[in-house]
């Protein structure tokens, strides 16, 4: 029997399932997922609260003899579970010995920035621009931006803060149109933005509506990064971690600008991260991973993040 190639360690895409539990087993296949990751890509719900999700699962998923929720509250395919929970987690999450481009070093990234006509990825906002910067052995090796039109209007204050205009992509290509070379340079790469739970969902939905097609696979937030790899950084926005390294950033709010300058800070903690020990993609998501229970909003809390942020600070990526 000739032996399966290995899997690629990277981006994934592949036709769209149709079903609510074919997504789910399509986004386990990665790995298990706590019920609030899990069920916001299912159900392409941006914003959903714990109890809320882990009920969507339990009803979605708890009857389903192909799922099972692991000791640790993660939800994972049943044929994997078949080690202890911790094991399978841990296998599922980072098979370093079946990956041997799981070093950092070895690793091919792609990263991505989108700018946009506003924030709702699945309320009918559209991309107007998408970069993505290609990051192999910790240098930038290739960069590919596009302006696309987003077949719908594009809101003055959009346009006050990017500089896009609908004179400038009228005539672009749609995205369906430029989803193919979208999708050659995400596939077998890590995805990265900064912010990149926003650019991911943007890039998905296009791909979904446009090519049926949908993303899969390891992604790196390089706000989560420097997070942990800068500690004393007081504020992780694009702009504080570029002045913190003396990176210029050439055309802010430009999708090729932001990407090229994202890519180059992740370079450099990249290097950080190899100073510190950590050498693999496994032992980074250790590094990335939530270090105890997401405190629960309470409803001063909610209604404190209902009233708009200063105008005089910048927390746009």
């Amino acid at each position: 029997m000739t032996p399966s190639a290995p899997r690629p360690f990277g981006t994934v895409v592949a036709p769209r399932p149709t079903t609510l539990s074919a997504r789910a087993l399509r986004r386990l296949e990665d790995g298990p997922l706590d019920a609030v990751a899990l069920m916001r890509d299912v159900c392409q719900v941006e914003r959903l609260q714990s109890d809320a999700a882990e009920r969507m699962a339990q009803a979605l998923l708890g009857q389903n003899p192909e799922f099972v929720q692991l000791a640790s509250g993660h939800w994972a395919l049943a044929a994997s579970a078949g080690t202890p929970p911790a094991a399978s987690l841990a296998a599922a999450r980072a098979p370093a010995a079946e990956l041997p481009m799981a070093r950092l070093a070895d690793i091919a990234f792609s990263v991505v920035d989108v700018e946009t006509t506003g924030t709702r990825a699945a309320g009918g906002d559209r991309i107007t621009e998408i970069a993505i910067v290609q990051v192999r052995g910790g240098e930038v090796a290739d960069v590919y931006s596009q302006l696309v039109n987003p077949e719908r209007p594009i809101p003055p204050y959009i346009t006050a803060l990017t500089q896009i205009s609908w004179e400038m992509v009228r005539d672009q290509p749609c995205f369906r149109h430029v989803a193919p070379q979208i999708l050659g340079r995400l596939s077998g790469s890590v995805f990265v933005a900064h912010n990149a739970s926003f650019d991911w969902r943007f890039v998905s939905e296009e791909l979904r509506r446009g090519a049926g097609h949908e993303l899969s696979g390891p992604r790196l937030c390089t706000v989560k990064l420097a997070k942990a790899l800068l500690p004393d950084l007081p504020r992780r926005s694009l702009d504080h971690v570029t002045r913190y390294f003396n990176i210029e950033i050439e055309a802010r709010h430009r999708a090729a600008g932001d990407a090229l300058a994202t890519a180059h800070a992740l370079c450099r903690m990249l290097r950080i991260a190899e100073r510190d020990g950590i050498r693999t993609w496994p032992e980074l998501e250790a590094l990335l991973a939530p270090r105890g229970p997401r405190r629960h909003r309470s409803a001063s809390d909610r209604r404190r993040r209902a009233f708009p942020l200063p105008a005089s600070e910048d927390y746009i990526a």
